[in-house]
């Protein structure tokens, strides 16, 4: 059931072997091993796609590519979860990321303003190629509780994928049990 879901859910090879983006990596990308659906690899790309799509950088999708390229990880799951990650979560993201880094520096977190203001402050930085005012302290603040954030929140995905799937490997198990059982 478990692999049968990820291989009906997955784009297939061929379809993403067509992205700038794997064209990249050359042969590397289209390893069959990157594309394996056991436990082992979605787990690895649930800790992979979890951790670079908790950090709102820019490329993230070729660090990605890189670390499941190295770790063996199912490529396109981790690529799909930094994808859908992102764009919903951001906000959430950086306020934890926000609040778990004043509680690391022990600085009393005032008010949700403080936090726009940092963000504000960044966009304009990006957005002027780092010209402009960034105020270090609190910068390096966030940046701490989202490096901590993605990590807790990565293991946390890899830990609970590998309990998930070792629980449906046991139901199906069961079932086949019952099924095979003689009638009394």
């Amino acid at each position: 059931m478990t692999k049968r879901f990820f291989r009906d859910w997955l784009p297939s090879q061929e379809k993403l072997s067509q992205s700038k983006i794997l064209r990249i990596f050359g042969d590397s990308a289209l390893n069959p091993v990157l594309w394996y659906v056991n436990k082992k690899s979605i787990s690895r790309a649930m800790l992979i796609g979890t951790f670079w799509g908790m950090l709102p950088i820019p490329f993230h999708s070729i660090l990605i590519v890189i670390c499941a390229i190295l770790f063996d990880a199912n490529l396109p799951i981790s690529l799909m979860l930094a994808w859908i990650m992102n764009p919903f979560t951001i906000l959430p993201i950086l306020y934890i990321a926000f609040w778990m880094g004043t509680k690391i520096y022990h600085v009393h977190m005032i008010n949700k303003e403080m936090l726009l203001g940092v963000l504000h402050q960044i966009v304009h930085w990006i957005k002027n190629f780092g010209h402009g005012h960034i105020d270090l302290s609190l910068a390096k603040i966030l940046l701490t509780g989202m490096l901590i954030e993605a990590f807790i929140t990565a293991v946390l995905a890899y830990f609970i994928t590998k309990i998930i799937w070792n629980w449906k490997v046991i139901q199906k198990s069961k079932k086949r049990e019952k099924r095979l059982e003689p009638p009394l």
